[in-house]
């Protein structure tokens, strides 16, 4: 959406580090949010359009399995007022720092 706007907030706790992604765009059903980290689930549930330039619905089902792969949590919430927020919480590894 041309004149979005991206917020990104992290945060580093004694059990781990969680990132937090919030955009603006338009309105996302719950219903469809409980899909887009599901393979080829675009926004609106389509592969790449040449038209609209869409991707092919990869990035967020790949995020959310790296994610779990670490033993983290992936979640997606609609924003009321439209977009998304996205957080990210990684557990501490134990290899200190």
């Amino acid at each position: 959406m041309a004149g979005g706007e991206v917020h990104l907030v992290t945060a580093r706790h004694d059990d781990g580090a969680v990132l937090r992604v919030e955009n603006t765009g338009a309105l996302v059903p719950s219903v469809l949010a409980a899909t887009l980290t599901e393979p080829f689930q675009g926004g609106a549930g389509r592969i790449r359009s040449h038209e609209t330039g869409a991707g092919v619905g990869l990035g967020l089902a790949i995020a959310a399995s790296i994610v779990r792969a670490h033993d983290g949590t992936f979640s997606l919430t609609p924003r009321p007022e439209g977009g998304l927020v996205v957080v990210v919480a990684l557990p501490r590894s134990g290899t200190g720092a």
